[in-house]
């Protein structure tokens, strides 16, 4: 009988096979786009009639910045850009859908208006010059809800370099998804939905001034959706009057829209080298943070190997080969250190990019029917004072009063 060959028991994997192993792994997390401009969005063919075109209001988005300077440290989230983004990512989505001819006005607005058709606010989910990712809501002045959803985009390669369009966005396939969802729910409404919408965002404008006047003319139903109760009478002067004040109220939201546009505008190329640096940052970050937690792993694993070899060692030179490993293991360990350290230093050098953006509106004085009013502060402060000025000027002029009446029950007419 032929004596059984001992079957040849697996290679066990030295220290280089080892390095080589995880070397191996690391070098596998890198992942290049290549893509660009590559979601069409969908534009009008011809000119579409006054009627069938909403108008637009977006919010500045949600910052979506932690609550605390811990947080925002781990995140790598500077509050100063935060806050210049939801306004530039606003009014991007502005222009996108500006530009495809299905919208009427399309305005940047400091906050909601009841007179708007559409609404659409947001927020900053993460944003770093590589990845975009916003959680988007739309709802018209009915109140029936158009989106709600999470768009994410990567920038590409090439983002950041003379090979990218002018005037394009990095994340513009984002903007250009959104815009395609919005259209896809108007094309589902017809005629007459979309004259009920109108209709809606008027009688609510008018209610939000006057509602013991106009809160009749509008009911909800048990989910909080608005529908016309009935309509004012043939050549109402108190709905004529409303529908001035609504047209000076446009032309202040204009204003405000311009600055928000140059706003935009004037920080383009400083948040456009924000985003690159960031970019590369977000790369490098990942990169060391790869090669500190591979040579962190690699220096443990010599140590503990050395320290076998040391303790079961049958001759001096084992001995003396378990002692370099365990001193080359704690140089490996500190080289993962030195690396995490490194790191820090590209995390704050995006902390010192932010200097340039500022957020101020100048303080303005308009005109309303001869009295000069003066806003100041903010958009949002600015915006909040004239409202309150034109219900002051409806007051006055009518005799009619402004508080709003109490909340009427479900089912029955409601003011905004």
């Amino acid at each position: 009988m032929t004596a059984m060959k001992p079957r040849p028991m697996p290679p066990r994997l030295t220290a280089p096979g080892l390095l080589f192993a995880v070397l191996l792994l690391g070098g596998c997390v890198t992942q290049t786009v290549k893509k660009i401009n590559n979601v069409k969005v969908e534009t009008a063919a011809v000119e579409l009639p006054q009627e069938q075109l909403l108008e637009v209001a977006i919010l500045p988005f949600e910052p979506g910045v932690p609550d605390t300077m811990k947080e925002q440290e781990a995140q790598n989230i500077s509050p100063a850009v935060r806050e210049a983004e939801s306004k530039y990512i606003a009014h991007t989505l502005r222009q996108t859908l500006q530009d495809t001819g299905y919208w009427g006005a399309t305005r940047v607005v400091p906050a909601a208006s009841p007179g708007a058709d559409l609404t659409i606010k947001g927020k900053i989910l993460a944003s770093d010059g590589e990845t975009l990712k916003v959680a988007v809501e739309a709802s018209d002045a009915t109140g029936r809800k158009w989106l709600d959803r999470t768009y994410e985009e990567t920038a590409a390669e090439y983002a950041y370099t003379e090979k990218l369009p002018a005037g394009s966005d990095p994340f513009q396939d984002l903007y250009s998804r959104i815009a395609n969802d919005l259209l896809q729910q108007r094309k589902s409404l017809n005629a007459a939905k979309l004259k009920e919408i109108n209709r809606v965002s008027e009688l609510r404008f008018a209610a939000d001034l006057a509602p013991a006047r106009f809160g009749e003319y509008l009911k909800t139903d048990g989910s909080g959706r608005y529908s016309v109760a009935r309509l004012p009478p043939e050549g109402d002067p108190f709905l004529a009057r409303i529908d001035q004040i609504r047209s000076r109220d446009e032309l202040l939201i204009d204003t405000l829209d311009q600055h928000y546009g140059a706003f935009s505008q004037n920080i383009g190329k400083s948040y456009q080298e924000w985003r690159k640096s960031s970019y590369r940052e977000a790369q490098a970050y990942r990169e060391l943070r790869n090669q500190e937690i591979t040579r962190k792993i690699l220096g443990a694993a010599a140590v503990v190997g050395g320290i076998y070899a040391a303790t079961t060692a049958t001759n001096g030179g084992t001995a003396t080969l378990g002692q370099l490993g365990v001193i080359g293991g704690i140089y490996g360990f500190k080289s993962g250190m030195d690396k995490g350290s490194e790191k820090k230093i590209h995390a704050e050098a995006l902390k010192e990019l932010n200097s340039s953006l500022g957020t101020e509106v100048q303080t303005q004085n308009v005109d309303l029917d001869g009295k000069t009013v003066k806003l100041s502060g903010s958009a949002e402060e600015q915006y909040g004072q004239w409202r309150e000025q034109l219900r002051e000027l409806y007051t006055i002029e009518t005799g009619l009063p402004a508080a709003a009446p109490k909340p009427a029950a479900k089912g029955t007419s409601k003011g905004s």
